[in-house]
């Protein structure tokens, strides 16, 4: 748990699972607030079976394991629901209703609620009840262009799940302006659930490419964009290029002596455009000619835009990533950490290493202490099975490993 950062006293209680709900959940934590994750009593959640993924979004949150569906359960959740500012829960639609834990049941018990349900395609609509994953939502938002028919059944077009993460994002911002909101209205606060889509996030996110886009006859004629996009370099390595400005272009033409398609016809973007099929072959013969690291030299020093595509493992050694802190070594740890909050957000953001992930129920016992109950009553709870504890350990067991007493 952040023992400073903005939201330092503000309690969160996370019901979420997989990606969105616990890497916004991470990033309240990261700026300072009290994250109560909770869990099912048997295999909690399901992101447990990807074990680096799930302790990559759990940091910084104590961990409450509870049987939902039992009313003992709800009940000892009821208390600590009572004492939180805010609540996330990504379920599909109605299944929070059913479990007597929607928006409506837990306000009387928290009528100040700030209440977060993140789902694929929201609340209302008619695709309200369609399961999906990152991927569904960026093409069903546009943002994946269609493949070449050969590559199509190997075709992910990025490593960044866009979808959730954005998502998460919006979920945060939403969060914090409801927090606000409270706080200049305590009066007049009467809680706040908040409808957030990914679907919706992900379409917020393409507004530029399809305000574009819809001045143009298709949309691959909005993609259309010479000197920008992924190239070959001879030893079979690629760099990312983004000559589109004029200005750029002629920089990269000069740089690699295609003098041939500088100024006249190719002066201008929109000019270039047209002349795309000329462009693109002398393009990508030309920087096949190059060794990766000679041709991000070459067009550093003649400042074009240009960087190495980077595989999962690079960027975590950049050194600029490391000079920025977004990426640091905790002491015990094996693996780097990338940071919660991009370096901007250091002022805000606690200045503490978030705690490591916890184990199913590591905190049960103490979370519900905190919230009323006497040790009898989570005894109870525990020997009939509706609260798991974890058992004392004196090493960290990896996500997935965790033990019950």
């Amino acid at each position: 748990m952040a023992v400073d950062g903005v939201l330092g006293g503000i309690k969160v209680v996370d019901l979420s699972e997989q990606v969105p709900g616990p890497y916004a959940t991470r990033l309240l934590a990261g700026l300072g607030a009290d994250v109560i994750k909770v869990e099912r009593p048997d295999s909690g959640d399901r992101l447990r079976h990807r074990p680096a993924m799930f302790d990559a979004e759990n940091r910084g949150k104590r961990d409450l394991s509870v049987d939902l569906k039992s009313p003992a359960g709800r009940a000892a959740l009821l208390r600590v629901i009572a004492a939180a500012d805010v609540l996330v829960e990504t379920y599909r639609p109605g299944v929070m209703d059913r479990l007597g834990l929607g928006f409506e049941a837990v306000r009387t018990v928290n009528p100040r609620l700030i209440y977060l349900s993140i789902s694929g395609y929201g609340a209302t609509g008619p695709y309200r009840d369609l399961p999906g994953h990152d991927f569904q939502y960026l093409s069903f938002a546009g943002a994946i262009p269609p493949p070449k028919p050969a590559l199509a059944a190997d075709y992910v077009p990025t490593t960044l799940p866009v979808a959730d993460m954005g998502a998460a994002v919006y979920s945060v911002l939403a969060v914090v302006l409801a927090l606000h909101e409270k706080l200049v209205s305590p009066s007049g606060f009467a809680g706040r659930h908040l409808d957030m889509a990914m679907a919706d996030c992900t379409l917020a996110m393409m507004e530029p490419r399809i305000a574009e886009a819809l001045t143009e006859p298709t949309s691959a004629d909005a993609l259309t964009r010479p000197g920008y996009g992924v190239y070959l370099t001879a030893d079979n390595r690629y760099v990312s290029i983004g000559a589109l400005e004029d200005h750029f272009w002629e920089r990269l033409v000069r740089a690699l002596e295609l003098d041939e398609l500088s100024g006249g016809e190719f002066a201008r973007y929109q000019q270039r455009r047209r002349h795309i099929g000329t462009i693109e072959p002398a393009l990508r013969e030309r920087v096949a000619r190059f060794e990766q690291a000679a041709l991000i030299d070459l067009l550093i020093r003649h400042d074009v835009p240009v960087a190495p595509l980077n595989d999962l493992h690079e960027p975590v050694r950049d050194p600029h990533f490391r000079a920025r802190r977004m990426v640091y070594d905790v002491p015990g740890e094996s693996l780097p950490r990338v940071a919660e909050w991009p370096a901007a957000f250091g002022a805000f953001a606690s200045g503490t290493p978030l705690a490591p992930t916890p184990r199913i129920g590591q905190h049960s016992r103490e979370v519900l202490a905190e919230h009323g109950m006497d040790d009898a009553e989570i005894n109870g709870l525990i020997e009939a099975g509706v609260v798991r504890q974890a058992a004392a350990s004196l090493g960290l067991a990896p996500a997935g490993a965790e033990e019950a007493l």
